[in-house]
């Protein structure tokens, strides 16, 4: 990822605010196209972050929970699980101006990669309808769950 100027860093809980505010980014407009007043919107999406990275140090304890940075500036995370027996990827986000440059699927192909060199699956759920669905079906992954709003979502090796 050096070479894309796009690194990942360690988060460490003085970062908590930054992710927030790109989970926000990410997450708030149905909010705003719903006219909820931006001081709910706000709290609402704190809390459901909090929640969220809560849960997935609860359920993912080993997982790498990095920033991306390119020239110094945060512009995402990437939560995942390199395990001895699974690779998960939690949770990817980039910031709106800087999706759509590649720089997710790049991240995404590097972590197939060190799956593959241990010779591991990754899974993840994603939103069924979200913008993303394309890139998970360009990466190889295929359906192997849907609850009605999340697909279970699997990536071998082999495919």
């Amino acid at each position: 990822m050096a070479d894309a100027g796009v690194l990942l860093r360690p988060m460490c809980d003085d970062d908590l605010a930054v992710v927030q505010a790109i989970f926000s980014d990410c997450r708030a407009g149905p909010f705003r196209a719903a006219g909820l007043p931006e001081i709910m919107i706000d709290t609402l999406m704190a809390q459901q972050c909090a929640a969220q990275h809560e849960q997935y140090r609860r359920l993912f304890p080993g997982a790498s929970y990095d920033l991306v940075e390119r020239a110094g500036e945060v512009i995402g995370y990437l939560f995942a699980l390199r395990g001895p027996d699974r690779h998960v990827l939690i949770d990817i986000a980039l910031r709106p101006d800087c999706s759509g440059m590649g720089i997710g699927s790049a991240l995404v192909a590097a972590l197939l990669a060190q799956a593959s060199a241990a010779g591991q699956k990754v899974s993840a759920h994603v939103v069924r309808d979200g913008r993303a669905w394309t890139l998970w079906q360009r990466m190889g992954f295929r359906v192997v769950g849907d609850d009605g709003v999340h697909y279970a979502i699997e990536w071998s090796p082999e495919s």
